[in-house]
């Protein structure tokens, strides 16, 4: 019965399953007219941040430059690996790491705001956190405050059971599990339900920075896509709705 059913949508050349109804309902039907920045609403026009001020911080050295390597080579050996050593991330590490890829180059208020990787709309969409597994971090969860190159410290915990969260076992040898998760109404609210588009986007260029920047920083990095969402939701204490995790990247010392 359902074959015939998928079959009979295949002829009609319409949506059946939910991926394909939404993907559907977020086509662009006809172009709307565009609205001059002038006429721009605030929400539209200011760059959100969030940071967590009543919590302790550890304040990451200045970036170096990242010299030695071509992007041409960077390119060419870009690759996910899930090899790790035993020797721990520095904190050196982890502030060139997050800076270049996810850093605050330009802060021009109340709306430029622009970062390493691009953002539809320059929305800015996305959040870092960060759990310290083997690095010279203590073991815990941590945001990542683009505004002031911090990272804010949710909890400190000394076990991370990583088989609680994650279903591969190489996963427990990384020194840090990079989470990223969206903020949905930060793009929504200017580009609607298409905006859901837009955020997936955005999380790919950033994880290509993310890739890309751990071959001068020697690093190994692997996205991860086995994960239980809202397991992970609650160690960062985030709804799963307003804000969920979308992305996920082991890294460690190759």
């Amino acid at each position: 019965m359902r074959f015939k059913k998928f079959s009979l949508n295949i002829l009609l050349n319409k949506p059946f399953t939910e991926l394909e109804k939404f993907h559907s309902k977020t086509k662009f039907k006809k172009w709307l007219p565009a609205i001059e920045v002038k006429y721009w609403p605030e929400s539209w026009k200011t760059t959100y941040f969030k940071e967590y001020p009543r919590l302790d911080k550890i304040i990451l050295s200045p970036p170096s430059n990242l010299k030695g390597i071509k992007l041409e080579d960077a390119l060419m050996q870009r690759n996910s690996s899930r090899n790790f050593s035993k020797q721990k991330m520095t904190l050196e590490n982890l502030s060139n790491f997050l800076y270049f890829s996810a850093g605050l180059r330009d802060n021009f208020p109340p709306w430029i705001a622009n970062r390493t990787y691009p953002s539809p709309g320059g929305r800015y969409t996305l959040e870092v956190y960060l759990l310290s597994l083997n690095s010279e971090l203590p073991k815990g969860v941590f945001h990542y405050n683009v505004r002031s190159h911090t990272l804010e410290v949710l909890d400190l915990i000394k076990d991370i059971k990583t088989n609680d969260y994650f279903n591969q076992d190489w996963i427990s040898k990384a020194s840090c599990i990079i989470v990223v998760t969206a903020i949905f109404a930060r793009n929504t609210i200017k580009y609607g339900d298409r905006g859901y588009r837009h955020i997936l986007e955005e999380a790919g260029h950033l994880g290509q920075n993310f890739y890309l920047n751990s071959i001068p920083l020697k690093l190994s990095v692997c996205g991860i896509g086995g994960y239980v969402d809202d397991r992970i939701n609650r160690l960062l204490d985030v709804d799963g709705i307003k804000e969920t995790v979308i992305y996920v990247l082991a890294v460690g010392k190759k």
